[in-house]
């Protein structure tokens, strides 16, 4: 069964999901100090979020059945630049430590792990997130078009 379908691009979906990836990892920030499985699960999320958001920017989405998460991760590790390798292998193993710690009762994060997470997420949105560059190129050449004054 194919893992992705089409999706049409709309730049203001991807706003939110952006958006939504920055509420994430401020909310991952401020519960490190108390809970340190909840800050790995938001730093996960926020990563996860701007994956779809990048995936969407590419009109793909990935279809709601088992591997999923999977899915938005190979799509994203096919399509960045290789010195970002690291992000993604990192990130991929968050997926991992959090199945575990969601689904498995031998799951634990320590305060190390939910701090690497933080940091691996903070990295992948805010140094490097492809959909950030790519949205900001898409608005911009929206506003020369004259199409719209309000975007």
């Amino acid at each position: 069964m194919k893992k992705l379908k089409p999706h049409k691009v709309d730049w203001g979906q991807i706003d939110r999901f952006l958006a939504s990836a920055d509420k994430k990892l401020a909310s991952a920030q401020k519960i490190l100090a108390f809970d340190e499985e909840a800050c790995l699960q938001q730093a996960y999320e926020a990563m996860l979020k701007a994956s779809l958001g990048f995936m969407f920017s590419h009109g793909f989405r990935a279809r709601s059945q088992p591997g999923h998460h999977i899915a938005i991760i190979d799509f994203v590790r096919a399509r960045i630049d290789k010195k970002h390798a690291g992000l993604i292998m990192v990130f991929d193993r968050l997926r991992r430590t959090r199945n575990m710690a969601l689904y498995d009762d031998t799951g634990f994060v320590s305060h190390h792990d939910a701090e690497q997470a933080l940091r691996t997420a903070q990295s992948y949105i805010f140094s490097y997130h492809p959909c950030r560059h790519r949205h900001a190129e898409a608005v911009n050449a929206y506003r020369k078009s004259g199409l719209s004054t309000n975007y």
